[in-house]
């Protein structure tokens, strides 16, 4: 008795398992999504399609044919370099627009009807010839220009649209390498390639865009100045003006030369009620002709609250006056001035509003250059005119100086 029903027992639970083994194979058995197709009616086509012509591509309107079971319509057509695109867009719109064309040209583009029993319709031939694409006006306007440590480039690019600047330059092998690429679509580009020895360089400079058309190349051959970074370990502070107080929310002065960037907590914070604008004095341990500096802000307030936004450097090589009246800029010379440029425009000013490119300017520290004729300076201030947010206190998480040394 006891054998027959523990085989009746196993049978039941092989029943059980095969029902669970089917259920799960049927489960994870890829599903349609969507519609069934009830029908295999095509739909009718697009009518009356109007083309405007655009920089790299072409707007294209029409009339939507007269279906209840629309889904979309797609624009198929084929680059220049070979490569096919589809386009589509939703039937709410009677709208496309297809792009990733280089120099102007006339081409193909069949517009076709898609229902929502996934039938097409007979496609619309539609000639475009779009205008040569935006970075060939970036490619006009490039220069590049011999800079301390490296070169400089600048561009301007009124489309935004979404560029690479390519910078190789002539190896030891006397082959070109890949040296930076910039990643950008402002307005009014700049980029610098630093680190570089000061000698007679070949470098190679390009624009693409994002469908891997090319413009020409800007050979050139330049002889990059020599730049040291000033060592921190010399650094200084002078006494502060008695108008300004420290923030008890920063961690002091030398924080700005601890090398530690984009901290929550270890920054300069001062201010606190001043009216007047707000700046401090540093004695960076020698007297240099500036190339450049970098700052960085309090890594969770990026381009708000006291980050500076409008700034003054002033400097001497004059230890009586650097260490006359703190609150006096009698024999200060101003070395130059800088405004503080969100990549993505003044726009949200929270830092969970900003763009992957504020957050990659701000990490990597703004930039500024001193003019070529700016003064030598051995003491520096920095005054910071106008904040994010026009607040009456400035904070710094870090400063960096770049120059040459002057006997």
């Amino acid at each position: 008795m006891y054998i027959y029903l523990k085989i009746k027992t196993m049978k039941k639970l092989n029943i059980v398992w095969t029902f669970i083994l089917f259920v799960l194979m049927y489960s994870c058995t890829e599903q349609p999504i969507g519609q069934y197709p009830v029908d295999k009616i095509a739909p009718q086509k697009v009518a009356n399609p109007i083309v405007q012509n655009i920089k790299g591509g072409s707007t294209i309107t029409y009339d939507l044919p007269s279906e209840a079971d629309l889904l979309f319509v797609k624009a198929v057509y084929t680059l220049p370099n070979g490569k096919q695109k589809i386009v589509q867009t939703s039937a709410f719109t009677n709208t496309i627009v297809i792009n990733g064309f280089a120099k102007s040209a006339k081409a193909t583009v069949q517009l076709v009807s898609v229902d929502k029993s996934k039938n097409e319709s007979q496609p619309v031939n539609v000639e475009v010839e779009p205008l040569d694409s935006p970075i060939f006006d970036v490619f006009a306007s490039l220069k590049v220009i011999a800079s301390f440590g490296g070169i400089k480039a600048t561009w301007v690019n009124p489309e935004k649209a979404e560029i690479v600047i390519g910078v190789l330059y002539k190896n030891a092998e006397n082959k070109y390498e890949s040296l930076e690429n910039f990643y950008t679509s402002v307005a009014d580009g700049k980029g610098a390639v630093r680190g570089l020895k000061p000698i007679p360089t070949d470098f190679a400079v390009f624009v693409r865009d994002i469908y891997d058309n090319y413009t020409d190349t800007l050979f050139t051959n330049l002889t990059p100045y020599e730049e040291l970074i000033l060592d921190k370990k010399l650094w200084k502070a002078l006494p502060l003006c008695s108008s300004y107080v420290l923030s008890p929310y920063g961690s002091g002065v030398t924080s700005m030369w601890d090398n530690v960037i984009g901290s929550a907590f270890y920054y300069l914070n001062m201010g606190s009620g001043v009216t007047s604008p707000i700046f401090f004095t540093l004695d960076l341990g020698v007297n240099a002709k500036y190339s450049r500096f970098k700052f960085w802000g309090r890594n969770d307030w990026y381009f708000n609250l006291h980050h500076p936004k409008e700034f003054e450097i002033w400097g001497t090589s004059d230890p009586v006056v650097a260490n006359g009246d703190p609150c006096s800029f009698t024999g200060w010379k101003l070395l130059t001035t800088g405004i503080s440029t969100k990549p993505s425009g003044p726009g949200v000013l929270a830092n969970d509003k900003l763009t992957s490119e504020d957050k990659a300017l701000a990490a990597a520290g703004e930039e500024f250059e001193f003019p070529s004729d700016a003064p030598n300076a051995r003491y520096i201030r920095f005054r910071t005119m106008r904040t994010w947010t026009d607040s009456k206190s400035s904070f710094i998480s870090e400063l960096t100086f770049w120059g040459s040394l002057v006997k």
